[in-house]
């Protein structure tokens, strides 16, 4: 680090001003599911129990009690790093401000959440390592074929919705549920005037464009359940907040650092690391659709 070009306390100023940006304003999915903190090592692991189920024995008198075994398993997240750095040219070191207005601040502030959202939604639709209890051998869990529903060359519709939403319960779950929407699917919702029409609907809050709170769900966009702009296919989901555990550390802090073999570009970045797991596949719901 050249002390005598870049002052010390403005780049501590400036890392701050970056870690509590980091703190206060969390990307769109985090607090939608459980977050563990901060996970010293290369993955961190979560107990699994199940159930006692509902096999009922009529007792005899003096005899022997019936026992129903508790299953155990774990579950592991290994923890992968993420690289979040820009570069700025010496000459532009003056635009910088220790603010959480300054743009390149916002930028990197803006990838790291991106980030975030993305490990979460793969977490989601993807494998979890599983093991039971007596074994050493993790194998990939997904998504079992019933918990998808929707067809990628339908559009969405009124029926999926019905469908996710009768999905939850007839797994018997009682969580608050979220669910990710993309701008085609409020499209097709507002379209449909049983739905946003006053006439059929009395609550406001869809009836005038808006959607937070319906059929029992919360409502989160996110634009990152289709690929990119150009795709024809989309993959939603709906979980509980307690369907994934997701943890993080800080590999090396946020630092600024001068580069001769760069001109004395500046290199402004943090190396970070990130792990999630779907605990309970019955927790979540994911959905096809044609966009």
């Amino acid at each position: 680090m050249s002390w005598d070009t870049i002052d010390s306390i403005f780049v501590k100023q400036y890392s701050d001003t970056y870690l509590a940006l980091v703190e206060q304003k969390e990307s769109k999915l985090l607090n939608t599911i459980k977050s563990i903190g901060e996970v010293k090592g290369e993955s961190f692991s979560l107990n699994e129990m199940g159930s006692l189920g509902d096999t009922l024995s009529t007792p005899t008198r003096f005899g022997e009690a019936t026992y129903t075994d508790v299953s155990f398993a774990s579950r592991v997240a290994p923890m992968s790093n993420f690289d979040n750095f820009t570069r700025v040219d010496i000459n532009d070191f003056y635009k910088l401000a220790a603010s959480p207005t300054d743009e390149v601040i916002q930028r990197l502030h803006a990838r790291w959440n991106r980030h975030v959202d993305r490990t979460i939604y793969n977490g989601l639709i993807g494998t979890a390592q599983r093991k039971e209890n007596g074994t050493n051998v993790y194998t990939s869990v997904a998504l079992p074929n019933d918990q998808i529903l929707g067809d990628d060359l339908v559009e969405f519709n009124k029926d999926l919705l019905i469908k996710i939403k009768t999905t939850f319960d007839e797994n018997e779950v009682e969580e608050p549920i979220t669910i990710l929407y993309n701008a085609a699917m409020i499209n097709a919702i507002l379209s449909d005037p049983t739905l946003s029409s006053a006439d059929y609907n009395s609550y406001k809050p869809l009836a005038d464009g808006t959607i937070k709170d319906f059929m029992g769900m919360n409502w989160i966009k996110y634009q990152g359940i289709q690929s990119n702009k150009s795709a024809v296919k989309a993959l939603g989901v709906a979980y509980t907040s307690d369907a994934l555990q997701y943890g993080s550390n800080i590999v090396s802090p946020f630092k600024i650092v001068e580069r001769e073999d760069w001109g004395r570009a500046l290199s402004l970045g943090e190396k970070r690391a990130t792990g999630c797991v779907r605990t309970d596949e019955k927790k979540v719901v994911a959905f096809k659709f044609k966009v």
